[in-house]
């Protein structure tokens, strides 16, 4: 395809080195040599690949698949409108289904309504059920931190007074201690 595309790329820059060497006679006409002109415009077939007129080939299956198809969906289309134009002459049988399709719908909206409020009164519960135990163990949970931090304040009590009396039996020893210094 480089070669391809190549040969093409020559054979414009002929065209365009031509135009340059031809000779202006009016604005946008000038006089170029007749010969090379034709060689030029003869080699382009031969520089066209054999892959762009297999294009060319398809492009014009496609165009008359398309034509083909319009002339079908054209067809099949006419059909229909016949097909829909008999079956509305049948209009007391296409009138009665319309009600019982009428009255279908309404049955199946009607249901779709129950089950929405049912859903709606269903997912209600549920949110309240789930705060009402959002709560409970939120007042669980304070009970439960009340009463660690209660037991601590106890255990902290007895702590502190062990440290006291030890301070206070300390005190009490260096007190007898310093009267035996002093008898002594």
């Amino acid at each position: 395809m480089a070669e391809t595309e190549a040969k093409m790329f020559d054979l414009v820059d002929a065209l365009e080195a031509l135009y340059e060497e031809g000779i202006p006679v009016f604005p946008g006409r000038s006089i170029v040599d007749s010969k090379r002109l034709y060689s030029i415009a003869k080699a382009f077939p031969n520089a066209i690949s054999n892959e762009i007129n297999d294009a060319r080939i398809i492009l014009k299956k496609k165009d008359e698949i398309l034509q083909e198809a319009k002339l079908r969906a054209e067809r099949i289309i006419q059909d229909a409108e016949n097909e829909r134009y008999k079956l509305l002459n049948e209009s007391s049988l296409n009138k009665a289904m319309e009600e019982h399709a009428e009255k279908f719908r309404q049955t199946v909206f009607d249901e779709c309504q129950q089950i929405k409020m049912a859903a709606f009164n269903e997912a209600q519960e549920l949110r309240l059920s789930a705060k009402n135990e959002s709560l409970k163990m939120k007042e669980d949970s304070q009970q439960y931190a009340q009463q660690l931090l209660n037991n601590l304040e106890q255990d902290l009590n007895r702590l502190y007074q062990v440290v006291m009396n030890g301070q206070q039996r300390l005190q009490e020893m260096r007190s007898a201690e310093s009267i035996q210094h002093l008898h002594e």
